[in-house]
């Protein structure tokens, strides 16, 4: 059966927590404007442009870890269902419009499928660091307290994932080079160059990626953990 607008407007996901998901506000905005475009389809009234297939294909949602997020294989199966709709109906391409009365039925138009994660890292978001105080004492402290170096952070390496969900590495990459500078300016007690606090390091989120390479989630989230209670040595003082 063909969807409808209260099929979008209905549908639920499960969440999860602690493992990645995607963000709820991003599925729910897509959803909206899936919902406007099979109103608009049903009544033949085009105010605004159209959502096609391709724009579901090619949708982007901000990952989350700590937080909680929408299931991503149910969300991911939902959204190839709404891409068959609109294939269905005349809007494949960007900038397509159909007629005003859309054939509910008939030959489907096939143009391969799109990576729903495609172009551009999503910035991680993350308030800015309060400033660190400054450390009493004569002499600059050159060793680390921990076990960790700069060094260690910018050998890291983690495994990649094709198919299954993994974190966008070109935020990882960017995140653990700030962090490699604010364990560098920790040790050598230079305040001015903390970049990023343990608190940061444990709320950070990274976009996910499914079609494409990415890091493998666990292997992150077990070193961002070591990261973070590394930052919290320094951070204890004296």
């Amino acid at each position: 059966m063909p969807l409808t607008p209260a099929d979008i407007r209905k549908k639920r996901f499960s969440t999860v927590r602690f493992r990645p998901g995607y963000h709820e506000d991003d599925v729910d905005a897509l959803l909206d404007r899936v919902e406007e475009t099979l109103s608009a389809l049903n009544s033949g009234e085009f105010d605004g442009p159209l959502i096609t297939a391709q724009e579901i294909e090619e949708s982007r949602f901000r990952g989350t870890r700590l937080s909680s997020g929408y299931n991503e294989e149910e969300v991911d199966d939902f959204l190839d269902e709404i891409a068959a709709e609109l294939r269905s109906r005349g809007l494949v391409r960007k900038g397509d419009v159909p007629q005003a009365k859309a054939p509910s039925s008939g030959p489907v138009t096939w143009t391969g499928p799109q990576p729903r994660v495609t172009t551009g890292p999503i910035p991680v978001e993350r308030p800015a660091p309060p400033p660190a105080p400054p450390r009493a004492g004569a002499h600059a402290r050159t060793e680390p307290r921990g076990s960790m170096t700069p060094e260690h952070i910018r050998n890291k390496r983690f495994a990649t994932t094709r198919l299954t969900t993994g974190y966008n590495e070109d935020e990882v990459d960017d995140f653990l080079d700030a962090a490699e500078a604010t364990l560098d300016a920790l040790i050598k007690r230079h305040p001015e160059g903390v970049l990023i606090t343990a608190s940061e390091v444990e709320r950070v989120r990274f976009s996910t990626t499914r079609a494409r390479p990415g890091y493998d989630p666990a292997q992150v989230d077990a070193f961002l953990d070591e990261l973070a209670a590394e930052f919290r040595l320094y951070e204890g003082g004296e």
